[in-house]
């Protein structure tokens, strides 16, 4: 069986996370791209599909094929991640109880970072989310979590206690499609230690996200700090331990 589409995705992938091409940078078509590796049609599509579900470029009906904006962040573990899942999800499968406990819910304008990750306007309306996840009653992860309220609207303390995600998807019907986090470790602060019942001498686990809409729109910007004992990564992804 050919491999030529899998040594084309991995020429572009190249290209998308070492060359730094600027996010949103649209490709060029698929005729072109197969002039350019002289193959099929059929091959370029397949090499575009892998990128498309490993979350590093998007698809806009009638417009053509578009790098996903990324983190850019040298010396970091970048990694992209297709069918992302919100952590009551991904509870409710291992058969796990979760619930939040909202340290602060606000309403402020974007910051000229926060609007640049979001991609919106600075100083444009934007809710600023810090809860504390537990899972079987044990602390797990603090989320402090950015969205647009022109995008997201309608985020109660109600839905917070519960699932955004499900919101997201079940009741504003927005398809939610990828996200590129950032892994680091860090030390825990006071913070993490008072929530997450952490020692001084403990560190924790970090995690920045942008995620994204089926259109390559950002949603959300969050950073995680998890218990190193509860978190592990894997190639694809985050999972519980």
């Amino acid at each position: 069986m050919s491999t030529k589409y899998l040594k084309i995705y991995q020429q572009l992938r190249e290209e998308i996370l070492h060359q730094n091409t600027p996010s949103s940078t649209q490709l060029p078509d698929e005729i072109s791209l197969t002039k350019k590796f002289h193959c099929s049609r059929m091959t370029v599509k397949k090499a575009l599909d892998m990128l498309v579900d490993e979350g590093l470029i998007y698809r806009k009906r009638g417009q053509g094929t578009f790098i996903m904006p990324q983190v850019e962040q040298k010396h970091k573990i970048i990694v992209p991640e297709r069918d992302i899942q919100g952590l009551t999800k991904i509870s409710k499968q291992s058969h796990a109880q979760v619930h939040s406990e909202i340290i602060h819910f606000k309403l402020e304008f974007a910051t000229k970072s926060i609007a640049e990750k979001l991609q919106i306007s600075v100083s444009s309306p934007i809710y600023n989310i810090f809860r504390l996840r537990i899972i079987d009653d044990k602390p797990y992860v603090l989320e402090q979590t950015y969205m647009s309220t022109d995008l997201i609207s309608g985020i109660t303390e109600e839905i917070l206690h519960h699932s955004i995600y499900s919101y997201i998807e079940g009741t504003l019907k927005l398809r939610i499609a990828s996200a590129m986090k950032i892994l680091r470790a860090s030390i825990s602060t006071e913070t993490d230690q008072k929530y997450l019942h952490l020692s001084p001498t403990e560190p924790i686990f970090e995690v920045e996200q942008i995620a994204y809409l089926d259109n390559g729109t950002p949603f959300e910007y969050s950073i995680s700090r998890h218990r190193y004992d509860l978190f592990e990564f894997s190639s694809y992804g985050l999972k519980k331990s």
